[in-house]
């Protein structure tokens, strides 16, 4: 009798991968703890993400990557991708920090520096064998960029 039990419940089990009894935990399991922008005055650039993740299951996983879509006063800038292999343990937490390299226009000695409402959001890949969980973060920073020129779209 308890092995058909036994039977019965291993696919109900196997099916619950990655999936916490604690209501909506995958949509807070990741929070940004610091956003950093930076550019050169040849256009060369930066963006710095340091997230704390948090694996809200009780199997243990791995963070195999993170995206991100990057706005500046509200208009879409830049999105991109970055494989990453860390291992996260069941009901753990760790600091993960990712870098992007962006592009601006280079800026020349009499460009004025100005304040940009920088607004990042994405996704950290949690992955548990077979089964990836996208857990979902954004956040909202006002930062002041001193040698940042958006890129001019080039005319056909």
């Amino acid at each position: 009798m308890h092995r058909l039990v036994s039977l019965l419940l291993l696919p109900w089990m196997a099916g619950c991968a990655g999936v916490t009894l604690r209501p909506h935990a995958m949509d807070h399991a990741v929070r940004v703890e610091e956003v950093g922008l930076a550019f050169t005055p040849d256009g060369a650039g930066a963006l710095t993400l340091r997230l704390d993740v948090e694996n809200p299951t009780f199997w243990d996983a791995e963070v195999t990557g993170v995206d991100f879509e990057l706005r500046l006063d509200g208009r879409r800038y830049a999105v991109g991708t970055r494989g990453v292999s860390q291992p996260l343990a069941a009901d753990a937490r760790h600091t993960l920090t990712v870098s992007f390299p962006l592009r601006s226009e280079p800026v020349g000695s009499d460009f004025t520096p100005r304040t940009w409402r920088v607004e990042v959001g994405g996704g950290v890949a949690l992955t548990f064998g077979e089964t990836v969980r996208l857990l979902p973060f954004r956040a909202e920073r006002y930062l002041r960029l001193p040698y940042f020129r958006p890129m001019v779209p080039e005319s056909d």
